[in-house]
């Protein structure tokens, strides 16, 4: 899968991290945002902008996008484009509530106007989300995570997923882990697909 990695040199990012540690009784949430993701890369963790990335890779023959985003604790995610060439990303939970459905929460991950020019805005899909194998799997709560992965969206259990953990509300995201899902793993979830 072709991400958007944040790339920078590791010894610039500890340098701008100190400079803005520096500075902390200055700062605001957005300067918080990108303190902590100079200290991440500065650590060699690895940072990408997932909603950038789902809008470089477009969207599909089938109408839909090529990648999708959903929380770690799903077993599946809904994907309904918007008329302004965005789109929305919701569990089943944040769909069927009114109040819910157009709030940015964790269980909803917007993508700006325009991110998918083209997509119908009347399409309304469901893609299996991909089993984090137990030895990835965080020691919290799988909610404080998000999972991107090339989407199915004809009820096929998916093949190759990161594990993220956002930074703050900007589109800045710590990979936790990727991988590919087994034959065994890929089985077991084709007898839960679901809708």
């Amino acid at each position: 899968m072709d991400v958007a990695k944040i790339s920078i040199d590791r010894a610039q990012a500890a340098e701008l991290y100190r400079q803005y540690k520096d500075h902390r009784h200055y700062s605001t949430p957005v300067d918080d945002e990108i303190r902590n993701t100079y200290r991440l890369v500065s650590q060699g963790k690895v940072v990408i902008q997932a909603l950038e990335s789902i809008k470089r890779a477009g969207i599909g023959a089938d109408g839909y996008p090529k990648l999708a985003i959903g929380r770690a604790d799903l077993t599946g995610i809904y994907f309904e484009g918007l008329q302004n060439g965005g789109g929305r990303f919701s569990s089943e939970y944040a769909r069927r509530l009114w109040q819910q459905r157009n709030k940015q929460t964790n269980q909803n991950i917007f993508l700006p106007p325009g991110s998918l020019p083209g997509c119908n805005y009347k399409l309304d899909g469901w893609a299996q989300m991909p089993l984090i194998p137990v030895h990835l799997r965080p020691r919290h709560e799988l909610d404080n995570y998000h999972v991107l992965w090339e989407a199915e969206w004809s009820r096929v259990v998916p093949r190759d997923p990161y594990l993220l953990r956002r930074i703050g509300n900007a589109d800045l995201w710590l990979v936790l882990a990727a991988w590919d899902l087994t034959e065994v793993e890929r089985a077991a979830l084709a007898t839960r697909v679901m809708p």
